[in-house]
């Protein structure tokens, strides 16, 4: 993750945490229950964890949680809320092979350029075990780019894409594809996949 990007949510970490707070209670739970019940493991690796919304959620749900995050202020929300909590950039994960179960990437990989996308996929791949699944959630859209939000009023970098775009790289990168939703929280789609990496 860019260091322009890391260094808005380490400023604006409570204000991004209250901002998104009732998320899944405003939309529909199917995809995390769809992930939760494809997750065939209980070791899960949330990546880009933020303060440990999802996290708390998957925990809930019996799955064993590391929460992995670049900005420290969202390292320590995660602790806080006594979730397992390493730092670290999704562009080289600070874990073994084959160390994860499932992986969990909800509105976290949409901040890495798309030129460069394809090195946290691999690296998701390579944590993952053979059949293990990816929860992907990603913001529909053309183009990508700096933008603010009224509860985060720094920059962070965005990248938007469409449903065949993401169906590519998942192809791209070994995943076949075993969940797909689609539901509009703001202005925009959220794009959600479930996709089960390949055994070999």
């Amino acid at each position: 993750m860019d260091k322009i990007t890391i260094n808005t949510y380490n400023q604006l970490a409570s204000e991004y945490d209250e901002e998104t707070t009732g998320f899944w209670d405003d939309h529909p739970r199917e995809f995390i229950d769809k992930f939760t019940e494809l997750a065939f493991g209980k070791k899960v690796l949330d990546v880009g964890s933020g303060p440990g919304r999802d996290g708390l959620i998957l925990r809930e749900k019996g799955l064993d949680v590391t929460c992995l995050d670049a900005s420290q202020a969202m390292i320590d929300f995660c602790s806080a809320r006594g979730l397992r909590a390493v730092m670290g950039d999704y562009n080289s994960m600070p874990f073994g092979d084959r160390s994860f179960d499932a992986v969990w990437a909800y509105t976290s990989l949409l901040h890495a350029k798309k030129s460069a996308v394809d090195i946290p996929l691999i690296e998701v791949s390579r944590v993952l075990r053979p059949n293990g699944v990816i929860g992907l959630g990603m913001i529909e859209g053309k183009g990508e780019g700096y933008r603010e939000s009224a509860g985060v009023n720094k920059p962070r970098w965005f990248s938007y894409y469409t449903e065949s775009e993401i169906r590519s790289l998942m192809e791209k990168h070994g995943f076949d594809i075993l969940f797909f939703s689609k539901f509009q929280p703001r202005a925009s789609n959220y794009l959600n996949f479930i996709a089960r990496k390949s055994s070999s």
